[in-house]
């Protein structure tokens, strides 16, 4: 039986935080995500960014606006199932009230042989036309070469003073 090929590859839990401390982020807010379990790891292992873990997506996005309106440099850390069940409380913080909002999302449960769009579970092959019916820029992060999508993202996020997310499509390593 012949092997299919990836389309997602593992981008490494360190190439993520060398990115996440260069950019100047502050506080990382996650709600434990098993797709980037080794990237939670690592940021639990250090002294900064903050690293604090929050019980729902929707408390994530407050405790990020407190933390941006008070002059840090918060990011979200979460996986796909907690972006979609928290889209009212970003169409009303981070759009309505203009709070950059940053999230690193793992598409849990994707299958890495297919591109998001040909997966058959609903919650990976709709995450993206979500997101452009929201007019919320995403970004893929599929291959350790995409890694500068956190930064341009990030960087996004705070020109548009809204929200911006980046699709990890496989699970850290």
């Amino acid at each position: 039986m012949a092997e299919t090929a990836a389309v997602a590859i593992s981008v490494p839990a360190e190439a993520i935080v060398n990115e996440i401390e260069a950019l100047g982020i502050t506080h990382v807010i996650n709600v434990p995500d098993t797709h980037q379990k080794s990237v939670l790891a690592l940021l639990s292992r250090r002294s900064h960014p903050t690293l604090i873990t929050a019980c729902t997506e929707d408390e994530a996005i407050g405790i990020n606006a407190g933390l941006y309106i008070g002059g840090k440099r918060p990011m979200l850390l979460i996986q796909n199932t907690g972006l979609l069940a928290s889209i009212n409380c970003i169409k009303g913080i981070a759009m309505d009230a203009g709070i950059p909002t940053f999230m690193l999302v793992g598409l849990f449960s994707r299958d890495v042989t297919k591109t998001p769009s040909e997966d058959p579970k609903r919650v990976i092959n709709r995450i993206g036309p979500t997101l452009d019916t929201w007019e919320i820029p995403w970004y893929p992060l599929e291959r350790p070469e995409q890694i500068s999508a956190i930064a341009e993202a990030y960087q996004r996020s705070l020109d548009v003073k809204g929200p911006t997310v980046v699709l990890v499509g496989a699970p850290t390593s």
